[in-house]
């Protein structure tokens, strides 16, 4: 089959990418490789800044929101809180780069997350504990009764185990992460507009 000349064409045009197409995929890789760096530990907080500033004078002031908005992307309600706590930090500085920066409005922003995600933990574990209270009577009983007829149990991890697998545990940890989710994405969007 013969492609008509518009066609071919227009095939032509798909393989070659522009001067500025170019520029943002170079100015991509440039921050895949430094953000990688700084995740990897390769960075500190100082570095990355000065770095990102380099960049930011050769190929312009929008590099160092889309960095942010990098940093912001890679934040979850469940990460670590060393690894939450690198990410506000480089935010936060790189903000300070900006002449009219927003860093007041990024911090009480940041303290909204922290909040939701400490109550998320928090809730997390008082149900935990409660249905562990609930349940720890009902096993003590039943572990007592195994080791009448000679068998030895670890209480601890029985009383984690039914915990966990309880339809009760199911269905708070199902509702729980959802409505903490919703939470935490709406202060993550409220996050990526100030920047």
């Amino acid at each position: 089959m013969e492609l008509s000349p518009l066609a071919r064409e227009r095939l032509a045009r798909i393989g070659t990418l522009s001067e500025e197409e170019r520029q943002r995929l170079r100015q991509s890789k440039d921050l895949d490789s430094l953000l990688g760096e700084y995740f990897s530990g390769g960075l500190d907080t100082d570095e990355l800044w000065r770095r990102l500033k380099e960049l930011g004078q050769r190929r312009g002031g929008s590099i160092i929101s889309e960095v942010q908005t990098r940093l912001v992307d890679t934040l979850r309600l469940r990460m670590g809180q060393d690894d939450f706590e690198q990410r506000r930090g480089a935010v936060l500085a790189i903000e300070a780069m900006k002449p009219e920066g927003k860093y007041g409005t990024l911090e009480i922003a940041f303290d909204a997350i922290e909040t939701v995600r400490n109550k998320y933990l928090q809730v997390k574990l008082q149900a935990y504990e409660q249905l562990k209270a609930g349940l720890q009577s009902k096993l003590h009983a039943a572990a007592q009764q195994a080791r009448a007829q000679g068998m030895n149990i670890d209480l601890e991890s029985s009383l984690d185990a039914n915990v966990k697998n309880s339809a009760q545990w199911k269905d708070f940890i199902a509702q729980h992460e959802e409505s903490s989710e919703e939470s935490f994405e709406s202060y993550i969007r409220r996050l990526r507009d100030a920047i």
